[in-house]
């Protein structure tokens, strides 16, 4: 049995970080026309698979608002399925555009406080 090639420097690679990394501009439309032209399903145009853990009332409020979203379409409107996996990469996007306050979080409640508060001041502005 051949040895299995090691990709990447490991664990130790992540603590070379020493500058912050810019956030990459996103452009929504080139994202579109990349899945258009490419010929392929939308989920294999996606470089990274994460698994996470979430409580069991964050499940049950994905696949809620997944079958919400499913059963509400016309039949004019079902270009790509709409999954947990949709759901969660919009929520992302969602906030990759908000101005977070990110110095001295403390924990996740924190975390969402911050992220509140910077919805709300989007909102407002």
């Amino acid at each position: 049995m051949a040895k299995r090639a090691v990709l990447g420097r490991g664990i130790d690679s992540i603590f070379d970080i020493t500058a912050s990394v810019p956030k990459p501009a996103i452009n929504k439309a080139e994202i579109r026309e990349f899945v258009k032209v490419s010929n392929q399903p939308k989920f294999k145009t996606f470089d990274v698979k994460l698994s996470i853990l979430l409580r069991q009332d964050q499940l049950d409020w994905l696949s809620l608002i997944e079958r919400k979203i499913m059963k509400s379409r016309s039949s004019r409107n079902k270009k790509e399925r709409i999954t947990k996996n949709s759901l969660i990469r919009a929520c992302l996007d969602l906030i990759n555009d908000l101005d977070i306050d990110v110095r001295e979080i403390a924990d996740e409640a924190e975390l969402l406080n911050r992220l509140q508060h910077a919805l709300f001041q989007e909102k407002t502005a």
